[in-house]
């Protein structure tokens, strides 16, 4: 009885002693759970990507904006000012580790999320310098890869930049005259990133200045111009402001 159920066994599902006896009998329970709806997931197949620009401007992202948890990684935004940024996150996650990423948008809050549910990406990000969780408490600062080539630094600062930085334009009165002047500043309470933010723009050879313990600004139209020659934005809503103040610059309100 026991060796004809198990010949039986073996025609049904293969010969577990064999590759491909393993592989039948593992598609045959696959199609059991999804028969029985039992809930039972496949680990998704991840990409680990080498380092990289791209991987580098992603970190930088994740650091500005950006959430590493144990089940999920997201980035957060404002839906109305920087959907063309989400986008264009959701592309990188995606190219970076050719898995799909959602785009949720919350209306009411004006908000949308791109989101990657895998627990190896969170994982793999933290293994490259992220810190999972609260990234105040974890200390978070610019991992030692990215330190070590120019090229990962700027395009890290880029990624940081583009996500809890904000170009703005003054206006003040002058004997009945408006002027306007542009500046960039950056916002952040982890300190150490701040710091890494700061060196990061002095080694570039700009002037940043910090009046405020959270907060690195530039003033200088020169160092902004040099920012945006050098660093570049992958924002369009920073390239746009930057753009629409020297082509207008000169001009009196």
């Amino acid at each position: 009885m026991s060796r004809a159920g198990g010949l039986t066994r073996v025609r049904l599902h293969g010969n577990p002693g064999t590759i491909a006896g393993r592989r039948l009998g593992g598609l045959h329970s696959l199609e059991t759970h999804r028969l029985r709806k039992t809930g039972f997931k496949l680990l998704k197949r991840v990409a680990f990507p080498p380092p990289s620009v791209v991987l580098a401007e992603l970190c930088g992202i994740l650091a500005g904006d950006g959430h590493v948890g144990i089940y999920q990684t997201s980035v957060a935004t404002n839906s109305a000012t920087d959907m063309e940024h989400a986008v264009y996150v959701k592309s990188l996650f995606e190219k970076l580790f050719k898995l799909p990423a959602s785009l949720t948008i919350r209306k009411k809050q004006k908000a949308c999320a791109v989101v990657v549910s895998s627990k190896e990406v969170g994982r793999f990000l933290v293994s490259k310098g992220m810190v999972q969780g609260n990234k105040i408490r974890g200390g978070l600062q610019m991992p030692r890869w990215i330190r070590q080539r120019k090229s990962y630094e700027t395009a890290f600062v880029k990624g940081l930049f583009d996500t809890d930085g904000c170009v703005y334009v003054d206006a003040h009165r002058i004997r009945g005259r408006t002027y306007k002047n542009i500046g960039m500043a950056f916002t952040n309470r982890c300190l150490p990133l701040l710091a890494d933010f700061r060196s990061s723009l002095e080694r570039q050879c700009l002037h940043p200045t910090q009046k405020t313990k959270y907060a690195v600004f530039l003033r200088r139209e020169k160092d902004i111009q040099r920012y945006f020659a050098v660093v570049g934005s992958s924002n369009p809503k920073h390239l746009r402001k930057v753009a629409d103040y020297f082509s207008l610059k000169g001009g009196v309100a």
